[in-house]
């Protein structure tokens, strides 16, 4: 491996990690675009401290790699510590990706066991199936895959099906979002990865991240009650780097308490109605491969596609 300065990640790196992201982007080809504005949100992440869990490789003052690692605040049974970065295409079969990842699997480890040593904690890696080098690097760092995810698109130009329920849809209302994290919090206690979120974290990682689109996303009520969501965000980077006008479904779930009912899909089909006359041209998503709530089965019925796949690689560390 080349000679490099390794230190933490700093504000003033956001322009080169832009930089850096976007030439990974024109090799690897995973769909996803980020801008200043995203990596700003990104920084402010309260689940990361810099000092500790960022880690910048420079070659001179040319940022060339850099790792990330985030645990959760109220973690479930399990403590899911995620672990993320690149590493610049010029850069790559040198080890620099050995290293790195190294590093993030070191430090998540002392991150669990500062936080929550009393329980099974997962290290974990979102792998993209098409970047052979990536899924050879989760391997050879002696990760398993434990969980599989569908990336899907749905194009918008034609209109979609109206999908009927006893529930009343009506738009997101700002005044609700507390409801709505606890309704969040229900709906994915049984999902994969998915740990109850405070309200800081619903800050970083919900609605108040910059991509967040009110006026595209709505609520399914019972009575007054919250029974169902649908949450959607738009990312000016991905229409600037693609051209096409995309609305990425983040979340759509349903309160164990009111499934069985048509929430989710009433949801969706009102929702990619609406994105289809706000102007967009494309509705995606992710989706588990072992969904519980057979939310891959709506998504296939409402048009959607499979475009990309990935893995989630990990290990674990048991608990003292």
């Amino acid at each position: 491996m080349p000679e490099l300065t390794r230190r933490p990640l700093r504000r003033d790196d956001i322009p080169a990690c832009v930089e850096l992201l976007a030439a990974v982007e024109a090799v690897d080809r995973t769909g996803e675009n980020l801008d200043a504005d995203d990596l700003v949100h990104e920084f402010d992440d309260p689940a990361v401290e810099a000092e500790t869990d960022t880690l910048a490789l420079l070659e001179g003052t040319r940022l060339v790699a850099y790792g990330v690692v985030a645990g959760a605040a109220q973690p479930g049974d399990v403590h899911h510590v995620r672990l993320w970065g690149a590493v610049h295409p010029e850069f790559r079969r040198r080890g620099i990706g050995q290293s790195l990842l190294g590093w993030q699997l070191a430090r998540g480890t002392v991150l669990h066991a500062e936080h929550h040593p009393g329980r099974t904690g997962r290290l974990e890696v979102w792998v993209p199936d098409h970047v052979p080098g990536a899924v050879a690097l989760a391997r050879s760092a002696g990760l398993a895959p434990v969980r599989h995810w569908f990336e899907m698109e749905r194009d918008l130009a034609g209109a979609p099906p109206v999908a009927p329920t006893p529930l009343r849809l009506v738009p997101y209302d700002v005044a609700r979002d507390d409801d709505v994290r606890v309704a969040r919090n229900d709906a994915f206690a049984d999902h994969y990865g998915s740990s109850p979120r405070d309200e800081a974290e619903w800050r970083q990682r919900g609605t108040g991240s910059p991509g967040f689109r009110p006026e595209l996303s709505l609520l399914a009520l019972d009575g007054d009650e919250i029974a169902s969501f649908l949450l959607s965000y738009v990312y000016p980077a991905d229409t600037a780097a693609t051209g096409v006008r995309e609305v990425w479904i983040e979340l759509l779930g349903t309160r164990p308490a009111h499934r069985g009912r048509g929430a989710a899909s009433a949801l969706l089909a009102a929702g990619l109605s609406r994105y289809r006359e706000g102007g967009y041209q494309r509705a995606a998503l992710g989706v588990d491969a072992a969904n519980p709530t057979g939310a891959l089965r709506i998504y296939q019925r409402l048009g959607f596609r499979t475009e990309r796949t990935a893995t989630t690689w990990a290990c674990e560390v048991p608990p003292r």
